[in-house]
């Protein structure tokens, strides 16, 4: 009985020093062959489509110990792709094809509208991403749509939309209030105003939120009219049809004509050149 268990142990002890020596050799050939052939390396990443970003953007974001070992890459592929999108308008998918190879769809940002804070101009999509218009990264950005539309003019009063001092990059996610924007553009269009609208001024009056449009002078690209309007795009097409009931349409409105729609029961007219101003009811205006 003890001869066959110390033959056992013997023969286990042997096969442990065997299987140590075995992955031994492993690890000697696969060091070497990484020193000669970087077989666990990331060797390829292509891009769909080909050139939507620099090169050195889609290799220089990779520390260098998860570029020489491509799974520890694959495992931390979100990083990578936070830290593009923070500083690029695109959202990117990251998808292994291959040994050490991967594929990086990049789908430009659509901007939405057009946005003035701060004293910039910034593009808003769909998503709440703002970033600057300006930005030179903007080559991969169609704002055509955006540019179309009236500008959106966020006042100081308002909340600020970004956190600068907690955000990094050039693509900031914002607060800015989307569902609400998305009606006052389309209150804008159910009542034929985007022809003549130059900036939708979201402010505040008296601690309330207001918006404020400011069309265009007739005939020219400045600042004429202005319509105060409650938050609340639904309550705007009333006070729209009493001011085209007092002036027939909107281009034979004064150019420096102010008129308040805020009030439940009359609107404010005051000639901002003159400093005049008068009250009308709304039901003479609206009969």
């Amino acid at each position: 009985m003890k001869s066959n268990s110390l033959g056992r142990f013997r023969r286990r002890r042997k096969l442990k020093k065997f299987l140590i020596i075995l992955c031994a050799l492993a690890a000697g050939l696969l060091a070497a062959a990484e020193a000669r052939f970087a077989v666990s390396r990331v060797s390829l990443i292509e891009q769909r489509p080909a050139n939507a970003l620099p090169q050195y953007v889609l290799w220089g974001t990779i520390p260098s110990e998860r570029e020489r070992f491509w799974p520890s890459f694959w495992l931390h592929r979100k990083e990578y792709k936070a830290l593009i999108e923070a500083y690029y308008p695109v959202e990117i998918d990251v998808s292994l094809t291959g040994w050490g190879k991967f594929l990086v769809s990049a789908r430009p940002l659509v901007p939405v509208y057009r946005v003035y804070w701060g004293g910039r101009f910034w593009y808003l999509s769909a998503e709440g991403k703002l970033w600057l218009a300006s930005l030179a990264e903007n080559r991969l950005v169609d704002g055509g749509g955006a540019d179309k539309r009236p500008v959106l003019a966020w006042g100081a009063d308002r909340a600020t939309p970004i956190d600068m001092a907690n955000s990094e990059g050039n693509v900031f996610h914002s607060s800015l209030p989307l569902a609400l924007i998305s009606r006052w553009y389309a209150q804008i269009n159910a009542l034929k105003l985007a022809p003549y609208v130059k900036y939708v001024q979201a402010g505040v009056k008296e601690g309330t939120p207001v918006v404020r449009l400011i069309l265009y002078r007739p005939g020219t690209k400045e600042n004429g009219a202005q319509l105060l309007l409650p938050d609340e795009a639904e309550r705007w097409a009333e006070a729209v049809l009493a001011v085209r009931k007092l002036y027939g349409a909107l281009e034979n409105m004064p150019p420096d004509i102010f008129i308040d729609c805020t009030y439940k029961e009359k609107i404010l007219l005051r000639n901002t050149g003159a400093g005049e101003k008068e009250e009308k009811k709304a039901e003479g205006a609206k009969k």
